[in-house]
């Protein structure tokens, strides 16, 4: 199978609720050890299931330039002060696995590596991410019965602000990203040294076909997400 069906990422995820109180001027959420099914994380289960209970503020953006070519992860931590910690993660022509499993914060079991990035957005500069993205709607709610094919370009923001879960999806070849605002400024924050793979314009998942892949794997579409009402349905 050409994508992967368990997979990556274990981006800027802490521990203990005491991350609240370390300082601004400092990295504030180191990873922990831990797997992550790749659609429960895209899906933001983890988010969703501590909002409210830890008193934590934060945004997971993952950009879906498709997932053969580039996903980038974007994980915000909003910290009391006004500042927020920015984990960035990078996967680009990771080309065809099947299974990928993070080991540890720095350690991919893999035939390739999450390249990473980290930086500290300054209040001015958050208060400009969080317009853009209130513009964007992207605290939700979603489109009930978007379709997102890992051959597709989309993004997807999980969020919890002050105890009040979101989730947004965008399609481009739905509406070509019409409703993004955000995705420039967020992709100038971006410290990793892979360039973006702009969205462009694809025959449609359903119809692509991978003539070199074996008969029974010709279909380029291996998987799809399916956004509900508040979130991506279950699998």
């Amino acid at each position: 199978m050409k994508a992967v069906l368990t997979a990556l990422c274990a981006l800027g995820l802490v521990a203990a609720s005491t991350a609240w109180a370390q300082r601004a001027d400092r990295y504030v959420d180191p990873p922990i050890v831990r797997s992550f099914n790749w659609f429960s994380y895209v899906g933001g289960n983890d988010i969703r299931e501590a909002c409210g209970r830890d008193g934590r503020n934060r945004l997971r953006l993952i950009y879906n330039a498709i997932y053969d070519e580039q996903v980038r992860t974007y994980e915000v931590f909003l910290q009391p002060d006004g500042t927020a910690g920015l984990d960035i993660g990078v996967l680009a022509d990771q080309g065809s696995v099947t299974n990928l499993r993070i080991g540890d914060a720095g350690d991919v079991l893999g035939p390739w590596r999450m390249r990473r990035g980290q930086r500290l957005l300054t209040p001015a500069e958050t208060r400009e991410l969080l317009a853009l993205m209130q513009a964007s709607n992207a605290f939700g709610p979603p489109r009930d019965g978007l379709r997102l094919p890992d051959v597709d370009f989309w993004w997807t923001v999980a969020s919890c602000r002050g105890g009040v879960w979101g989730f947004q999806a965008y399609h481009h070849p739905t509406d070509g990203f019409a409703n993004v605002k955000f995705a420039a400024k967020l992709f100038s924050f971006d410290t990793v040294p892979v360039p973006v793979n702009p969205p462009r314009k694809l025959v449609p998942a359903e119809l692509r076909r991978d003539w070199n892949a074996p008969p029974n794997h010709w279909k380029s579409n291996q998987w799809t997400l399916t956004v509900g009402k508040d979130g991506l349905r279950p699998r």
